[in-house]
């Protein structure tokens, strides 16, 4: 790395601060760009996924959805790259590990990552060239934004509709109870600032946006002079700024962007505030109401103040023995704890809220109360210093922890110092835990700083909203009714000319959409750029006490991690519905001497955290045939090996059950699941269609499905009587799963631990009974093959359709070459069709190697019917000339899909349980030589031969969608309710 100094100029740059970051073995470099006044931190270490990131604070003053719409449109064409769509044309030429835009309550990010240095900066300057010189241009507004057109295109006799991918999506987004709440948080504790919008956009308001409203809000948001720019990595700093310098801001002077947001004032009293959200008419609304206690507490900058709410937020709400979790729900109230509990840094000053769901908008009350008076006795006995000293220990394993699950890692340190460095803040103090901790344990020291805090931003601060957020099951067909309505005053107001103007302004959109395109203008990588390899882990196997062990030494900073992997075969099929109850209750429960009150206690205070979970994975050679494991996974501070044992030999050996806590759990769990339903519905629906083929994918649905939906729900009204046959079956299943026959164990550290570990498992697995569980009644034959179309309903104004095909196993010749198929249809077919031309906000081509699945979806779609027969044209579609290009970048997608980005926590299992399974780094290179050697004609050889045959169609959709598509469709869909 170049040594750095303050006050060095690098061209218009100047370095403003240089500070070590010894945890990440690098430098955090902050600079200014002079001519501009554009911000840049940069953090040079030695990770070879490169990242980048520029972000603008946005901050609209109503609820069209402009800066959601703007993040759309500026992807959607640029200067250098005149093309339709330039974003999701880089998405097949290269292999980025992230690569999106976010839309926050006051800001808008371009974030990436990849370990190729060319892909980086391919990727660099298409970002920047789309973020400073979009096009804006009027038919991307239309297409991205809103627009009006007639149900059949070209007759203004037909109804007039919105159209619009924002427009679409956001009908999906306030369909769903945790966004609604989100929002009508902004409402009720920021009036009249700009988090009491909704950034996002409300479709009731979106058609109010005007084009050129659209292209202001750019001019003075999207400055250099109103820009944070962020780099990760070890590629050298000097090339990238030179790069932004050339491509961005060597036309720019300063400006004022005037987007600096104030303090809210402070409410002199607290409020109540009401909303709504939609529930679907066949559902009954009692108890399904939301209570909320929000307080505005500290500035996003004061990094002390956020760590010591951070931790107390901790204490109150992490786990079963958190206090005001405890009281909540064990009040009896509410079934679990309400969409945004929790401690929210997104906004400038922090907001702490918490409350309950699954009750009565009569409970507010009550609600409010306990909250309060949870509050109040913390204060007159003393917070737990025990469980303090416990939440600092969580946060510092996470402050330690380097992991690219969820969102890469380089990505991950812009989110944790991206509210500090926007609103003025110290963002390298964000970034070190231990100097913030020093902080906050000098002021600890003097007493009671966290019974200060509670009384600070709690009891004494008048600055505090109660959200009460009901159902209402007639909203969706009322917003539906008045906005048809609205569109028929429209229609009568227009003219005959403006009629004819909607027409060609159709017409012109379509015309664009259809337009054949040269994309050479835009960068790409090469086949030659793929790397062929596959990182061989070093590691070790053994058998302990008759299980195989896998031994991984992994530079994971202090962090231990441990997987283990009970095989389920011959459970008996009465038990198999109730895998995921036991997975999510069985790390919750006590053990040994241990409640489950003093066993979440030393889980806090001891380890990282346990998860449990129950998979199916299919064999490479059939996917027919499957392996059956509930895995049970932790991780600990090197420091806290012999209690991270204990804990893992009390709850496999000696769990002990609670009936009460257990019927918390029941409704924390459905409650969970129901709220997953909407936000990932096309995977819901893809479920549901894979189930019509039997065998392994109805079993997987019957567990992660809509199934398991229905089974929890049961399971949630169970009686007193009822709930003790489901703990005596909890027990048998228990008593089958953790045996020692069978099992697998992952262990991954640093090779100095390696050997204590190994010592410490011995007597771990010695524990546990030898063998495997007994059949008892056996697990039962699967499901056979029932190819009906399904519908299932729920309260949407938009559908998600899926549409399936069983094909081949992973090992089969003709296996890459559909994953590049799923790559070519997704970028060339069904974006064009389901996303530009139909309005929704998704449509895609997936293949899962491993289970055979070849599945077509979309995401909240405004079509059912449609896109049924955008599905039918994919032949259509690969009979045409498609370029070699195409089949080159579609090979290119495919290549990122199968060599995901890993890190030290992931490397160990990832091998380990792939080797075990089949999938060894031998299959994996062949897999790659193939899908480097696949042609068009493989393309369309196995659409024709895998893709043209049965098929499974499923979606999720509001029921007057359902039946509209039923008049239509041959055969209708079955149609149940969700």
């Amino acid at each position: 790395m170049t040594t750095l100094e303050a006050s060095q100029k690098i061209g218009n740059y100047r370095v403003l601060e240089v500070r070590e970051l010894p945890h990440l073995r690098g430098q955090y470099v902050r600079l200014l760009h002079e001519p501009t006044g554009a911000q840049h931190i940069h953090i040079a270490c030695p990770d070879d996924n490169n990242a980048f990131c520029v972000s603008f604070p946005t901050v609209p003053q109503d609820s069209t959805g402009i800066a959601h719409i703007l993040e759309h449109i500026v992807l959607a064409g640029s200067e250098r790259y005149p093309v339709r769509d330039p974003f999701f044309s880089m998405l097949p030429r290269s292999l980025a590990t992230f690569m999106n835009a976010l839309t926050y309550p006051d800001r808008t990010a371009y974030p990436f990552s990849t370990r190729v240095e060319k892909d980086y900066y391919n990727l660099l300057e298409v970002y920047l060239d789309a973020c400073f010189f979009p096009r804006i241009d009027y038919e991307a507004f239309r297409q991205e934004g809103w627009r009006y057109q007639f149900a059949e295109l070209e007759n203004p006799g037909s109804p007039l509709q919105y159209g619009g991918v924002v427009f679409n999506e956001m009908k999906g987004m306030m369909a769903t109870p945790a966004y609604v709440m989100f929002r009508n948080l902004g409402r009720a504790v920021f009036p009249g600032l700009t988090y009491a919008n909704n950034s996002g956009g409300d479709p009731r308001h979106i058609p109010e946006l005007t084009w050129e409203a659209l292209k202001d809000f750019h001019a003075r948001h999207y400055h250099p002079s109103n820009a944070y720019f962020y780099t990760y990595g070890n590629l050298p700093l000097e090339k990238t700024l030179a790069a932004i310098e050339r491509y961005a801001l060597a036309r720019f002077g300063r400006i004022d962007p005037g987007t600096a947001i104030p303090d809210q004032e402070r409410f002199s009293a607290p409020r109540r505030h009401e909303a709504v959200y939609p529930l679907a008419p066949s559902e009954n609304p009692d108890k399904k109401s939301q209570v909320l206690v929000a307080w505005l507490t500290a500035f996003v900058g004061d990094v002390v103040e956020v760590l010591g709410l951070s931790v107390l937020q901790r204490v109150l709400l992490a786990n079963a023995a958190s206090p005001l979790r405890k009281a909540l729900l064990e009040s009896k109230v509410g079934e679990a704890l309400a969409d945004s509990t929790g401690f929210n840094t997104v906004f400038r000053e922090a907001v702490f809220a918490a409350g309950l769901k699954g009750v009565n908008p009569e409970d507010a009350d009550r609600v409010e109360g306990l909250i309060l008076d949870t509050l109040r006795e913390l204060v007159r006995s003393g917070v737990d210093q025990a469980m303090v000293d416990a939440a600092i220990h969580r946060l510092e394993l996470e402050s330690r922890e380097v992991s690219n699950q969820g969102f890469p890692y380089a990505l991950k340190v812009f989110f944790q110092l991206s509210g500090p460095y926007l609103h003025g803040g110290d963002p390298y103090l964000a970034l070190q835990f231990d100097a913030a901790l020093e902080r906050l344990q000098a002021e600890r020291a003097k007493g009671l700083f966290f019974e200060n805090l509670i009384r600070k931003h709690f009891l004494d601060n008048p600055h505090r909203a109660t959200i009460v957020l009901k159902p209402d099951q007639t909203l969706t067909e009322r917003q539906e009714r008045e906005e048809r309505e609205k569109l028929e005053r429209v229609r009568a107001s227009l003219s005959e000319a403006e009629a004819r103007r909607v027409v060609e302004e159709a017409k012109a959109l379509k015309q664009r959409q259809e337009a054949k395109e040269d994309r050479s203008v835009l960068p790409t990588l090469e086949l030659a750029d793929i790397p062929m390899g596959f990182e061989d882990v070093p590691h070790a196997v053994k058998v302990v006490q008759g299980a195989t062990v896998g031994l991984f030494p992994q530079p994971t900073n202090g962090i231990s991690y441990l997987d283990l992997s009970f095989d389920f075969a011959g459970l008996p099929e009465r038990y198999l519905e109730l895998l995921p109850l036991f997975a999510f209750v069985v790390t919750r429960m006590g053990g040994g001497k241990s409640d489950y009150l003093e066993m979440a206690a030393r889980v806090e205070a001891h380890t990282g955290g346990l998860s449990a979970g129950a998979s199916l994975r299919s064999l490479p050679e059939d996917f027919s045939a499957f392996r059956r494991s509930f895995g049970l996974s932790g991780k600990a501070l090197y420091r806290n090996h012999a209690e991270f044992f204990a804990i893992l030999h009390d709850l496999l050996t000696a769990l002990r059950w609670d009936r009460a806590h257990l019927k918390n759990l029941l409704g924390q769990l459905k409650a969970s699941y129901e709220a997953q339903v909407v936000q990932a519905g096309h995977v819901y629906a893809m479920r549901l269609a894979a189930r019509q083929f039997g065998g392994v994918a109805a079993l997987r649905e019957r567990l992660e499905g809509l199934s398991q939906v229905a089974t929890l729900k049961r399971l949630a009204a169970l009686d007193e009587a009822g709930l003790s046959g489901l703990l005596d079956d909890l027990e048998a299943l228990r008593q089958h799963l953790f045996r020692r026959g069978g099992l697998r164990v992952c262990v991954t550290a640093e090779e100095a631990v390696l050997l204590e570990l190994e010592e410490r498992l011995e007597p771990l697995l010695a524990a546990l009974p030898a063998g495997v569980g007994v059949a008892g009644a056996g697990e039962g034959s699967l499901p056979g093959k029932r190819l009906v179309p399904q519908a299932r309903t729920t309260a949407v104004a938009v559908a998600y359709d899926a549409k399936l095909f069983q094909t081949v196993p992973y090992t089969h010749p003709d296996a890459p070459a559909l994953q590049a198929l799923a790559n070519l249809l997704r970028s060339e077919y069904l974006h064009k069709e389901i996303r530009e031309k139909g309005g929704a906000y998704g449509g895609f081509a997936v293949f899962s190697p491993e289970s055979g699945m070849f599945g077509l979806l979309s995401y909240r779609d405004p079509h059912i019917v449609r896109t049924f027969e955008v599905y039918g044209g994919i032949h259509g579609f690969l009979a045409r000339e498609l370029e070699p290009e195409k089949v080159k970048e579609a090979i290119l997608g495919a290549a990122g899909d199968i060599d995901p980005l890993l890190s030290p926590d992931s490397k160990g299992r990832t091998r380990f349980f792939d080797d075990l399974a089949g999938y060894t780094l031998e299959r994996k290179r062949q897999y790659k030589e193939r899908l480097l050697q696949v042609t068009l004609g493989d393309l369309r050889r196995v659409a024709r031969t895998y893709l043209s045959g049965e098929a499974a169609l499923a979606v999720i959709a509001g029921e007057e969608k359902v039946k509209e598509a039923n008049q239509t469709l041959e055969p209708p869909f079955e149609v149940a309710a969700i």
